[in-house]
């Protein structure tokens, strides 16, 4: 530092020889993930024509995380910029697969209704489900296999192994959300026909 100093143009100083972002400040910016959260409300509502089914869209992400913590308490991992940087990236991945068959349940709902045929919603959301899962799984086994070679790297980058651990524990985990959680919510506890 005191060979840089007098390097400097006039106006600029050096206090400190290293710069941490996360380590020095004392509230950590968890906020930036309530504000994601709102834009992908924002953007569902406006897809969907709806205030209801944004929630299924914004549902999975805290589910989601689940697999991240797992992923960390099994791995033994140290929650650092590595894991802030998993429940940011989660949150944008886990959400498109939902948007994927959410949308595709809506456009075959419409198709039945305008052609005036009487069919469930579960027949509906079945046929939905069954068209998209299979890009949904590439999307998400290619999304985690592209995160395998930062494993690789090892626990000598705790970052890039703590983003990758936690990347894959969290999208691994929202299939099981997909499965479970998207119908339950979506259909609910009546099953109706289609109407919009």
């Amino acid at each position: 530092m005191n060979e840089i100093s007098p390097q400097l143009p006039l106006g600029y100083s050096i206090e400190r020889n290293q710069y941490s972002y996360w380590g020095n400040q004392q509230k950590k910016p968890y906020h930036l993930i309530l504000l994601i959260i709102l834009g992908i409300f924002i953007i569902s509502s406006t897809l969907f024509e709806s205030l209801k089914q944004p929630f299924a869209i914004i549902g999975i992400i805290p589910l989601s995380y689940i697999g991240i913590f797992i992923t960390f308490y099994f791995f033994d991992l140290n929650f650092d910029q590595g894991g802030y940087a998993s429940f940011i990236l989660i949150t944008g991945l886990v959400v498109n697969s939902a948007i994927y068959i959410i949308n595709a349940f809506n456009t075959l709902k419409k198709e039945y209704y305008l052609s005036g045929k009487k069919i469930n919603n579960i027949t509906i959301y079945l046929k939905a489900f069954n068209s998209r899962i299979i890009p949904v799984f590439l999307t998400i086994a290619s999304s985690a296999l592209g995160l395998v070679p930062f494993m690789l790297l090892g626990k000598e980058e705790p970052f890039w192994y703590a983003l990758s651990a936690g990347s894959i524990g969290g999208l691994v985990f929202s299939l099981l959300i997909l499965f479970i959680y998207l119908p339950i919510f979506l259909l609910g506890k009546r099953d109706t026909f289609s109407s919009l």
